[in-house]
């Protein structure tokens, strides 16, 4: 071999040898920092992006505080009677909910103390009686279990007791009739619903309208969805 080709083997092989050798101790380098906790191994690597995406879930978008500011209602003067028959709509009380119940609301056209005392008199008639812990008139009709509830619609809430009811203070713009729904619609518990009708009428009677749950006025439909006939 002449001195050319052997020098050129041997650096040949010093390179390799060194490249290996580098190698070698970069591994055992690597290794021994992984050992001591320096740099996150494999499996610390995607335990950290799971931890990252379990933290991010577990954040609920509907947990996040508003940052818009609630700002309170100004004060308003307390509307006129007329006022309060165009703008607040008539809802049954609160001691039936709207699901568990039939209503229907009768509207009068020309509150005064007049048709108060019709009112009252028709209320009479019917020998409701006033709840004063309710603040309502029932009437027993033909299921005393089941009575019909009579409360004011506007604003919605109390019905004037016996002895001031005739009072110019406590005029009724609109009333509300409640019965609670029946598990089966038979027998005494439809006469019911029909006495939840036929008084409603005679409310209207008196000068007023109909209306149903939705508040639109009341149909034959509207009648035979709730007797069932």
């Amino acid at each position: 071999m002449d001195p050319r080709t052997l020098a050129l083997t041997l650096a040949i092989a010093a390179g390799w040898l060194s490249f290996n050798t580098l190698v070698v101790v970069g591994y055992f380098f690597f290794c021994k920092k992984e050992a001591l906790g320096l740099v996150a191994g494999r499996d610390s690597f995607w335990l950290t992006v799971a931890g990252k995406r379990a933290r991010q879930s577990a954040v609920s978008p509907r947990a996040k505080p508003s940052s818009v500011p609630v700002k309170e209602s100004a004060a308003v003067a307390k509307p006129t009677p007329s006022t309060e028959l165009d703008n607040a709509p008539p809802s049954p009380p609160s001691t039936l909910p709207p699901s568990a119940s039939y209503s229907l609301f009768v509207i009068f056209e020309q509150p005064n103390v007049t048709l108060n005392q019709k009112i009252h008199a028709l209320l009479q008639t019917w020998e409701a009686r006033y709840d004063a812990s309710l603040q309502l008139y029932i009437a027993s009709g033909v299921t005393p279990q089941n009575p019909i509830r009579i409360a004011n619609a506007y604003p919605p809430g109390d019905m004037p007791a016996e002895e001031v009811f005739l009072e110019e203070a406590n005029v009724v713009g609109g009333v509300s009739l409640i019965v609670e729904k029946p598990k089966r619609k038979r027998g005494f518990d439809k006469l019911q619903l029909g006495k939840l009708v036929e008084l409603s009428e005679e409310f209207a009677a008196l000068g007023g309208s109909i209306l149903d749950e939705e508040r639109q006025p009341a149909s034959r439909k509207t009648f035979k969805n709730i007797t069932g006939g």
